[in-house]
């Protein structure tokens, strides 16, 4: 079924910089045992990344392949270690996420709320803040 994503993310970094990006996309949304699926698509540097965002009852993971494949795995007071791999090379990202809130309270709407910290191994130490709003009709 379709799924309209917004995801806005801002990043700061130790010099109190802000970056933030914003996305708009349609996607694909499926439920498989007690975890919501989305899948979407999006164009980096000319070339095709696929993402998946599992949900489950208290952990969010973000997958991405492709020109870029990484897993980004968050659960409140968790860390998590990843290799992402870009066509630039491969980088080891830690994650340790501050927030988590998933909210389903709303019928054909998930919202995700997700804070971090993120340590990109001798190249960048920053904070992370993910908004995901999902519309789906069922």
């Amino acid at each position: 079924m379709e799924a309209k994503l917004s995801i806005l993310t801002k990043q700061y970094d130790e010099n109190k910089n802000t970056d933030t990006m914003e996305l708009k996309t349609i996607g694909k949304i499926f439920e498989k045992k007690d975890d919501i699926y989305v899948v979407y698509e999006e164009i980096e540097d000319g070339e095709k990344i696929t993402t998946t965002i599992k949900i489950s009852d208290d952990e969010v993971s973000i997958k991405k392949f492709g020109t870029v494949n990484s897993l980004m795995v968050f659960k409140e007071n968790y860390k998590h270690e990843t290799r992402y791999r870009t066509n630039q090379g491969l980088f080891i990202i830690e994650t340790e996420t501050n927030k988590l809130e998933i909210d389903r309270s709303e019928k054909n709407y998930i919202k995700l709320n997700i804070e971090y910290n993120i340590n990109i191994l001798d190249l960048f130490k920053g904070r992370n803040e993910i908004n995901i709003s999902i519309e789906y009709n069922i």
